[in-house]
């Protein structure tokens, strides 16, 4: 039976599990488009602008572990999802992209920039970014290649992977069941006898080892093992760190719990990393963010254990494993249950002292109740935080806002956290409508700030179209917080770009709210802070909840960096963060 190319793909989507369709309707993917009509049960939303669906897709994926998918017009269209398709390559969301273009014959003539009607060679862009990318151009392939790329996206780490059809191969018939298919070569990730050697060498380190750690990432729960590894900890009781796209996966409040390292990480984590003699890290891809770099001196006195199933980060110029485990973390955790059999960790002062550190050193400190230039976002967090419930769920933009939700919010097991890591995309904002969608109608808050939301503000009518229940925090800090920061550091006071004063305004949000028919309401004293945060969290449906905060105000603790005389950039030691501790004190934390 013949059936067109576009509801074939749309067919093909659905089936492994693509319940929303994310994308701005065009020309160029006119079949496509009217595909999902024709389809009745695939769901779809209509943003703005190209870069929103992207992020929606990719924050989508992440969030249900399903497939994200997005339909973008030839050219412009497709361009402009490069950076959440990026953003999802780093992050390992398994999105599809279906990107339109002109009819094939206008689409292979090469020699001239352009040729095609808003076309664009886009493929070698798209090849660089993705798991997998092909044009298709042959109906004899369309099976194939459709099959194969939902494979490729779901399989091993999972990513993006991206489909260009031109517009006159996606109104064609073709007959599927007369060409081949594509069937999934299994990759072998660690044979059962190289793993259990591994088991025995590892099982020896941990047994052996008087102040080991655990640092768990993302990779956990991609690989579905987020209670696996609660499981983990709490029959081997060795303390636990966590990575900024892991921060969901253990409550703050777990007797294990440290705190979340990096160069804007806490200092009780940082400790930790620094005194330990073994770190067995789990599906954390060890970015620069986390490590810092100085990467020779991250965790120096520490065996390395890193468990990846991506053999590249196992390989990479930094931080150098001393036992490389190549597999996925599941199984990995399953077979070391095993192996480990009754052992438990018995080394009480070790994890007495870490939760020392935990305890005397938070990032919300006394000072800033008395602040009186408005509400000091550390506080503000924390405060938030303890108010929020176990099954909330938050997208978290960049700027400020990022590094402050990550250092101060007290994570309730159970919660969702939404972050945008490696590529850290300010204007990630619309990442939260592909949240919202799929949360049943239960509310979604997003993390801002003023600078971040104005990269993507055309959203907020796409929030308001889809009646999704979002509740907005922005941080109002008069512009880019951690821009100014970095040129009075580094560019002696010199300032560009980063408030009204150096060239860059925003609106009033208040009248923003307005222009959407957004409810609104504002956050100035500290006096109002409890009984507005609770208005927000009753609030039926969406909200912008805007925060004032000191322009000026610090983002502690960080790694804090020096300048040389010859313009070089060298970071302080790990553990010695900023503000810098008395001498005899942060000695005193060097066991």
């Amino acid at each position: 039976m013949e059936i067109r190319v576009a509801d074939f793909i749309t067919n093909k989507l659905y089936e492994a599990g693509g319940e929303y369709i994310f994308l701005v309707s065009g020309g160029m993917i006119m079949h496509l488009t009217d595909a999902i009509l024709q389809h009745k049960k695939i769901k779809y939303i209509c943003f703005q602008h190209e870069q929103g669906a992207a992020m929606a897709a990719e924050a989508y994926a992440r969030f249900t572990g399903k497939l994200g998918i997005v339909y973008a017009t030839a050219g412009p269209g497709v361009l402009n999802t490069i950076t959440g398709v990026v953003g999802a390559y780093v992050d390992s969301s398994p999105c599809i992209i279906v990107g339109g273009q002109s009819k094939l014959s206008l689409a292979k003539v090469k020699g001239p920039r352009q040729f095609p009607l808003q076309g664009f060679d886009s493929l070698p862009l798209f090849k660089h970014i993705t798991k997998y990318s092909i044009l298709l151009d042959d109906l004899s392939r369309v099976r194939y290649e459709v099959e194969k790329c939902i494979s490729m996206a779901k399989a091993h780490r999972v990513g993006p992977v991206y489909i260009e059809c031109p517009v006159d191969l996606q109104g064609a018939f073709f007959n599927p069941n007369k060409y081949e298919g594509y069937s999934q070569s299994s990759e072998t990730l660690n044979n059962n006898k190289a793993l259990n050697k591994q088991l025995e060498i590892i099982k020896s380190a941990l047994t052996q080892s008087k102040q080991p750690c655990i640092l768990a990432g993302a990779g956990v729960r991609l690989s579905g093992a987020n209670e696996l590894f609660l499981k983990f900890v709490n029959k081997i009781g060795i303390p636990v760190i966590t990575s900024r796209l892991g921060m969901d996966l253990i409550d703050n409040k777990h007797p294990l719990f440290v705190g979340r390292p990096g160069t804007y990480g806490d200092r009780p984590a940082n400790f930790t990393v620094q005194n330990s003699d073994l770190l067995l890290i789990l599906g954390c891809r060890l970015g620069i963010g986390l490590v810092s770099y100085d990467f020779q001196n991250f965790a120096p006195f520490a065996k390395k254990i890193i468990v990846d199933i991506d053999e590249n980060e196992l390989n990479k110029p930094s931080v150098k494993p001393d036992i490389a485990v190549k597999t996925d973390i599941s199984l990995f955790l399953k077979t070391l249950l095993i192996k480990l059999g009754h052992y438990r960790f018995n080394g009480y002062s070790w994890i007495k002292r870490t939760q020392e550190w935990k305890d005397r050193y938070p990032v919300d400190l006394p000072e800033y109740l008395n602040e009186k230039n408005g509400i000091n976002s550390y506080h503000f967090m924390k405060v938030f935080s303890e108010k929020m419930s176990k099954n909330d769920v938050f997208v978290v933009d960049t700027g400020s806002c990022f590094h402050v939700h990550a250092q101060a919010f007290k994570v309730k097991y159970g919660q969702r956290h939404i972050i945008t890591g490696g590529l850290s995309t300010m204007g990630y904002m619309p990442a939260v409508i592909g949240v919202a969608a799929s949360n049943k109608g239960k509310d979604v808050y997003c993390i801002t700030g003023d600078g971040s939301i104005q990269m993507n503000l055309q959203e907020l009518q796409t929030v308001v179209h889809y009646k999704l229940p979002v509740k907005f925090i922005v941080f109002n800090n008069n512009g880019y917080l951690l821009i100014r920061h970095t040129q009075k550091n580094f560019c002696n006071g010199r300032l560009m770009g980063e408030s009204p004063k150096t060239g860059v305004s925003f609106p009033d949000m208040r009248k923003i709210a307005r222009a959407y028919g957004i409810d609104y309401i504002r956050i100035t004293r500290l006096s109002e802070l409890n009984s507005k945060i609770e208005k927000v969290k009753k609030h039926k449906g969406s909200i912008i909840c805007e925060v004032i905060t000191p322009p000026n105000q610090l983002l502690i603790p960080r790694i804090a960096s020096k300048k040389l005389d010859n313009g070089k950039m060298v970071s302080m030691p790990y553990d010695d963060m900023f503000p810098f501790l008395p001498r005899d004190e942060y000695k005193n934390n060097s066991l």
